[in-house]
């Protein structure tokens, strides 16, 4: 393999997908990935010799790249509030709108112990990141996809959750009758007209199972609604994420579904309602 220099094989990549009419950026954070330099230390490193291995996975990278797959599933990892988890095909990468859900969780929490379900947990980032926070609290993670659940499995034996239980359901189908103080998902929400919007890469490469609900987008917030309240304590709190233009539909579900509760709306730094808090008025 001829040797490059960090600064010609980034230069080499970046027209290889520029002519494919693909994002010359993942190629830079490919190679900071691999290397472990940050964008300031390439520039200082730009005119040394990219080691063969390293060599050899980004110009695999690079034709992934070009086929639309995520730079994520090609490293096998991504990052969530600043740690770093393992994702491949089976599990959604994170995005930051949940970053900022969890982090509301954070704040909210309190100083008791609580017991915690997180529905459609995924790669498990939000149980693991509230398990480490909270090694106290009492943590149930489910999926209805096995394929999900051993990715979240991995990613808490990497982090050492051992407060997290994860067990296989359908939203409510298989946890036994219980209270918890806190439930969040962030469920499928995208609506199938919408994929014509989309990323390819999200579309060829991330689970449609983690992404696409019926009725326009809405169907898991009608089902978690009608029996979320048999699961929730007294004073327990439902934490959800959704799509950006669902506030108004979501709305009307709770006033027909749990007409019982108040329900805050929050914006993501977008200035987009994305998440919502909604409590048993007492």
């Amino acid at each position: 393999m001829e040797k490059q220099s960090y600064s010609n094989a980034l230069k080499g990549a970046f027209l290889m997908l520029k002519e494919q009419n693909k994002f010359p950026d993942d190629a830079q954070y490919l190679m900071e990935e691999l290397s472990g330099f940050n964008y300031t230390q390439l520039q200082l490193h730009r005119n040394d010799y990219v080691p063969s291995d390293i060599m050899r996975k980004f110009r695999d990278g690079i034709v992934r790249l070009g086929m639309d797959e995520p730079v994520q599933y090609i490293l096998g990892y991504a990052y969530f509030m600043d740690r770093n988890f393992s994702v491949n095909e089976n599990v959604l990468i994170p995005r930051q709108d949940t970053e900022e859900m969890v982090q509301k969780i954070i704040d909210d929490h309190g100083n008791l112990p609580k017991r915690i379900c997180d529905i459609g947990t995924g790669s498990g980032i939000i149980a693991i990141t509230l398990g480490i926070n909270f090694s106290d609290d009492e943590i149930l993670a489910t999926d209805i996809s096995q394929g999900a659940l051993q990715v979240a499995e991995l990613n808490s034996d990497n982090y050492q959750t051992n407060n997290i239980i994860f067990k296989q359901s359908d939203l409510f189908e298989k946890i036994e009758m219980q209270k918890f103080d806190i439930i969040v998902s962030n469920p499928p929400y995208i609506a199938e007209d919408e994929k014509k919007d989309m990323d390819e890469s999200v579309i060829k490469f991330e689970p449609d199972l983690a992404l696409y609900g019926q009725d326009n987008g809405l169907e898991f917030y009608e089902n978690i609604t009608k029996e979320v309240d048999n699961y929730l304590s007294d004073d327990g709190i439902l934490y959800m994420e959704f799509g950006f233009r669902q506030k108004n539909a979501i709305k009307q579900i709770f006033c027909n579904n749990l007409p019982n509760y108040v329900v805050e709306f929050h914006k993501d730094i977008s200035g987009n309602y994305r998440y919502l808090k909604a409590k048993k008025e007492m």
